[in-house]
């Protein structure tokens, strides 16, 4: 597809038709014969493997040069099969170095002009099946080197796109199987711009009206897994947000009221705004003003993680007990939410309720408007009598099943074992339970032992019983099971994603089982490859310090001691010198000395433990405290001596302890 293209013969060239850096729109024309669809389209082209210097000083005479000749455009590389629009998308972001607003304008103007002179551009795709708006998606450069990347622009850009092929840019938008990369692999195109934007230090939070601008075109995409790997826009942000939030927290050795140390913490903390920003924006519904939202309601409408929804429910409980505009209580709307947005199994919506019962119980006696209590919306809603909550408003307010009518709901009457009926004081009859059905943690325990189970299936398990150890434990297990099965780091990556979170939570709330403190480090450790990637940071999510935590905790149990030293050797094998010394700020180090003297014939400890050791002085830039050689020297040669598995890191430690 494509417009009618000129008359005139064009030669087939490659895209980099020359190295020239002096290279501008006539220079071309006279090398190229004239065409100016063709020579447009070269000129994008030289630009976009940057062998020509600034661009932005050529996008006034592009568009003179559009408006002079409709058939500029015209032209479609017969191998790429991309067009000028294609090309032009891929270059927003390529300027000067400055933010001259006449480039900024130039730019816009130019793309319109593109698309006003050939409309079915818009809809072109190239040989790899993408369409223009594709490349308005995608900065050129990574985002830890690009600079001044223009949202401004790529907002206009898509706004004018939009306005071009509504269906088309809308439908794009809503797709979970979008390719950008062989790493992250199919996703959302939301999830994929806030992949590439760089840590926004801007108070100003210029991000947020890119982001903000996206979400208006296509809402309720925050909440949309990725096709590849169920990840969310939420969970990325919530990510992203802890990362930045800690970095803002960071401790500097020396003296901390320095104007390095207070300049790194006001930026984090602005960008750490801006991504909480982002995040309101995305849960506030479009078209609605501030007074009229409240954001725990919403976050429960929307199925957001976890971990995000503990976070809001945690610092808006005032919203617990404040009916929304259609007299709804957060628990009403997790009572009858139904058609799940996202891939969350059925054990999330007890999460959800138990949840908001913990932090305001007397919802569940609340009717709603229309007078129906949260376990009779849950009820008509078909929801299960553990996984879906039932159990839960059950327990909370029994007279709310007066509600119901129990011959309609077999499957209820079950659960509540309804077999006989008494008679009440008046001596008429009603039914009542001969035994409810107590055992909650049994399909849960069951769920996570199933061979096929989903890792989202098992991290949902685990937040919804977080109080259960058995569960906890289970899950931990599941995931290394799930983890081992897998092929490459990627994969890792995946279960990575949703997972940390949860482990860290079962460490935390079970710090004195050491069979969830020995299973959950074990866990951690085969995922350690995952650390750094797409948010996921075991500094902000609290690993390293849970893992640390279970040492000291338990240092008489050998076995969580050698999976804490194993742990905590892959984290700074992985992570370098930066998690060598967060290693050291928590007393890690001293733990893994202490492991070492409280287990000398334990062999896992000692091998482990002397790996750890080993692996942190391969960092001599990390600052972690002075090792003792009169204290550390003789439990290294213990262990050379009686373990010979343990020879060639001994060695090591010995030299650098000598050295």
């Amino acid at each position: 597809m494509g417009c009618k293209p000129s008359k005139t013969s064009i030669e087939y060239v490659e895209e980099s038709p020359t190295t020239s850096n002096s290279l501008t729109p006539f220079t071309m024309k006279e090398r190229r014969g004239g065409n100016s669809g063709d020579e447009i389209y070269h000129l994008l082209s030289t630009a976009k493997d940057e062998n020509v210097g600034s661009l932005y000083k050529f996008w006034p005479q592009i568009k003179d040069v559009i408006g002079n000749q409709v058939s500029a455009v015209s032209f479609t590389h017969p191998k790429t099969r991309r067009t000028a629009l294609h090309l032009a998308c891929c270059l927003i972001d390529l300027d000067d170095g400055t933010e001259n607003c006449n480039s900024k304008q130039s730019v816009v103007a130019s793309i319109k002009a593109m698309i006003h002179a050939c409309p079915e551009s818009v809809v072109s795709k190239d040989a790899k099946g993408n369409l223009p708006i594709h490349y308005v998606l995608c900065p050129r450069r990574n985002k830890s080197t690009l600079v001044n990347t223009r949202y401004h622009v790529r907002a206009e850009v898509l706004k004018a796109l939009l306005v071009a092929d509504e269906r088309v840019v809308k439908g794009y938008l809503t797709k979970n199987d979008v390719i950008f990369s062989s790493e992250t692999g199919g996703v959302t195109p939301l999830y994929h711009a806030l992949q590439t934007l760089s840590d926004d230090f801007d108070p100003e939070g210029l991000t947020l009206k890119y982001i903000n601008f996206l979400h208006e075109i296509v809402p309720n995409m925050m909440a949309v897994s990725n096709a590849s790997d169920n990840d969310t826009p939420l969970a990325l942000l919530y990510r992203r947000f802890t990362r930045q939030f800690d970095l803002s927290e960071k401790f500097f050795p020396g003296d901390n009221s320095r104007l390095q140390v207070v300049e790194h913490r006001y930026k984090y903390r602005t960008a750490a705004g801006n991504t909480w920003k982002i995040i309101e924006g995305l849960l506030k519904p479009v078209g609605v003003k501030n007074a009229y939202w409240k954001m725990v309601h919403r976050a429960i409408q929307v199925e957001t993680p976890p971990d995000l929804l503990g976070y809001i429910v945690e610092t808006n409980a005032e919203e617990l007990t404040m009916p929304d505009d259609d007299g709804n209580l957060p628990l009403h709307y997790a009572a009858k939410s139904v058609s799940p947005m996202t891939s969350f199994p059925e054990f999330y919506t007890k999460y959800v309720v138990d949840e908001l019962l913990y932090k305001f119980p007397e919802a569940a006696s609340t009717p709603d408007a229309a007078g129906r209590y949260p376990l009779a919306l849950a009820i008509e809603t078909d929801k299960q009598w553990i996984g879906g909550g039932v159990k839960s408003l059950y327990d909370a307010y029994p007279d709310a099943l007066r509600q119901i009518n129990l011959d309609s709901h077999k499957s209820l009457r079950r659960a509540l074992s309804f077999e006989e009926e008494g008679k009440c004081e008046n001596n008429t009859k009603e039914k009542e339970p001969a035994g409810i059905v107590h055992d909650e943690p049994h399909d849960a325990i069951m769920l996570v032992q199933r061979d096929d189970v989903k890792i989202s299936e098992v991290v949902s398990a685990m937040w919804a019983h977080e109080e259960d150890a058995g569960v906890q434990m289970l899950g931990c297990v599941a995931i290394v099971r799930l983890a081992r099965s897998t092929k490459t780091n990627n994969e890792k990556l995946r279960l990575a994603l949703s997972s940390v979170a949860a482990i860290v939570n079962a460490m935390k709330a079970h710090p004195n089982e050491p069979i969830v403190q020995e299973k959950a480090c074990r866990a951690l450790n085969v995922l350690t490859c995952a650390d750094g990637n797409r948010e996921v940071s075991f500094i902000a999510s609290g690993a390293i310090a849970a893992v640390v935590g279970a040492m000291q905790a338990h240092v008489v149990d050998g076995t969580v001691q050698q999976e804490a030293c194993a742990a905590i050797a892959e984290m700074m094998k992985h992570g370098g010198a930066e998690r060598a010394t967060v290693v050291g700020s928590v007393s890690g180090v001293t733990a893994i000395v202490n492991a070492l003297a409280a287990h000398p014939d334990v062999e896992g400890v000692q091998v482990e433990g002397c790996r750890a050791l080993k692996i942190v002085t391969d960092f001599p830039q990390a600052n972690i405290p002075k090792l003792s050689k009169l204290q550390l020297e003789p439990l290294v040669e213990f262990a050379k001596a009686e373990f010979p598995s343990c020879e060639e890191n001994t060695s090591i430690l010995l030299s650098r302890l000598s050295s």
